[in-house]
């Protein structure tokens, strides 16, 4: 059985802005990490769905871009 996810999806709704009393505001970002979408739904994994804010949105986004900035100088040294 694999073990991984294969596809990333992230959505926004526009009807998702939570309020809250204190006067914050908080729009949720869903993140999808999904399977191949060709394997047959029995041999799939489940997708795993989370659901962030702008702030940890933004620190993921930061995360993910100096990670590819070093996959892509280790790339070009081989």
């Amino acid at each position: 059985m694999r073990d991984r996810y294969c596809t990333v999806t992230a959505q926004l709704d526009p009807n998702g802005l939570e309020e809250y009393p204190n006067g914050i505001r908080i729009q949720e970002i869903q993140l999808v990490l999904g399977d191949d979408p060709d394997l047959p739904i029995w041999r799939s994994l489940e997708s795993a769905v989370c659901g962030i804010d702008a702030r940890r949105a933004r620190e993921l986004a930061f995360e993910l871009l100096m990670l590819a900035e070093v996959a892509e100088q280790w790339e070009q040294a081989r």
